[in-house]
């Protein structure tokens, strides 16, 4: 019986310790709209930070990381599934974590120390207690002599020290990083990385987990034991990589290479994935698919992306592209995808290729590509479906919270607002479109002259 008793007080000890410190459950989250239509962000959102953790939640705009941020911090509440909190549903903000922001939010009117001992002042502490708190924190982030300084003295840099030491002097288990780094240069947010994980590694704070998120891929596998790669419409874990390279990890190396080759291999997978070619091809020489629409982007962006693959005879690697035209990886995903839509790229792996129509296209003059987005546009199912509503009315024009609606209920994964915007943009560029903001109307270019 003794033998029984001790047993289970083993397995519940053991159980105790392997409960996490922040947990979601099958979680989902819409948002509704201004336009009345509700926006799914998540959906079956899995999700688990143990002591030791450091997690980058990493993908491209739209997959919902930071809405997965807030809602474990107990800032907004799931619409469906379950937050816990030590193993515990969660009951408003999560007092076990502290955030650092991707803007500095710091009050100008405050001295750096000010601004320090802010995020205590909800909680009853002495005096004496916040001074040492403070100064405790101002020195593991290197503050030390500007704490009598006022934001407007501060670069960025110090500015998210301030940022970061504000978090720590809270004392939570759990730290959160929303793109701390993005508003920063190059050797600034290096720097700060490498300091970060150092403080967490040295025990001198009570943080015990860390959830970064990041569109970031080298700063993931900087920091990151575990990536959490993040799809989209709607949001979700998508894949799990671990990340075993010993801290402090060299860039330089040839692990550290594979890694970033690995993950940039997953996330160009999950943005614009293998398919086999179609058998029949359809008239305008664009891809058949379940409505599929245009990312937010602009075709001055597309045409300077097909312009670069040319440069580099027509065949390039995607990590080679992002870095010619200056964007990050996740923008240069979008402005591939768009390209790929339009049939003028293929994309096999990780090599983006032009097609005869994207030769023809870089080689043409600005009618002759005009008229080939006239073609390649028209021929996307989204816009011969909003064409035929045009096309029901006497006047070839609809107000755009009809069209609005419309694409809300086609598309309910996406922001029918921002699919909106591209269908005008685009639509202009290529003439299928015509749009009269004082109207408010979007109308069907057949060559009439704009109300």
């Amino acid at each position: 019986m003794a033998r029984e008793n001790l047993d289970t007080t083993l397995l519940t000890q053991d159980t105790i310790i392997d409960v996490p410190l922040i947990e979601l459950r099958s979680v989902s989250k819409k948002f509704q709209l201004e336009s009345g239509s509700e926006l799914k962000v998540l959906e079956g959102v899995n999700l688990a930070l143990r002591d030791g953790d450091v997690v980058a939640l990493l993908g491209p705009s739209g997959s919902g990381k930071s809405t997965c941020l807030r809602i474990m911090s107990g800032l907004i509440e799931p619409t469906s599934g379950e937050v816990l909190s030590r193993g515990k549903p969660l009951r408003g903000i999560n007092e076990n974590v502290a955030l650092v922001f991707q803007s500095f939010a710091l009050f100008p009117w405050e001295t750096v120390y000010e601004n320090i001992a802010l995020a205590l002042k909800p909680v009853e502490l002495g005096p004496s207690e916040v001074k040492e708190r403070v100064k405790r924190a101002i020195d593991l982030v290197g503050l030390e002599g500007f704490e009598e300084a006022y934001p407007r003295e501060l670069s960025g840099g110090m500015k998210q020290r301030v940022g970061v030491a504000r978090a720590l002097v809270m004392e939570r288990p759990v730290l959160f990083l929303d793109e701390p780094f993005s508003a920063l240069d190059v050797l600034t947010a290096d720097t700060l990385r490498t300091e970060i994980i150092k403080i967490f590694q040295s025990g001198q704070t009570p943080a015990r987990s860390l959830l970064i998120v990041t569109h970031n891929i080298r700063e993931a596998v900087v920091m990151a034991k575990r990536i959490l790669v993040m799809g989209v419409n709607p949001g979700h874990v998508r894949d799990e990589i671990l990340n075993d390279l010993s801290y402090p990890r060299d860039e330089d190396s040839v692990p550290f290479g594979r890694m970033v080759s690995r993950v940039h291999a997953l996330i160009t997978e999950t943005m614009i994935p293998d398919a086999p070619k179609p058998e029949t091809v359809v008239r305008t020489a664009v891809k058949e698919s379940a409505l599929q629409i245009l990312p937010d982007v602009q075709i001055s962006e597309v045409i300077g992306l097909l312009e670069s693959i040319q440069h580099e005879g027509g065949m390039t690697d995607i990590f080679d592209l992002s870095q010619a035209i200056g964007k990050d990886f996740g923008q240069t995903l979008y402005l591939v995808k768009a390209a790929e839509l339009l049939n003028l790229v293929d994309t096999p792996k990780q090599t983006v290729i032009l097609t005869e129509f994207g030769k023809r296209f870089v080689e043409g003059d600005m009618n002759t590509r005009k008229g080939m987005l006239h073609d390649l546009f028209g021929g996307l199912r989204i816009v011969q479906q909003v064409g035929e509503l045009l096309k029901q009315s006497e006047t070839l024009r609809l107000p755009v919270e009809v069209i609005e609606q419309k694409v809300a209920e086609w598309l309910p994964n996406e922001n029918p607002q921002s699919v909106l915007n591209v269908l005008i943009s685009w639509g202009r560029f290529s003439e299928v479109f015509g749009y009269n903001d004082d109207a408010k109307e979007l109308y069907l270019d057949v060559g009439q002259e704009a109300l």
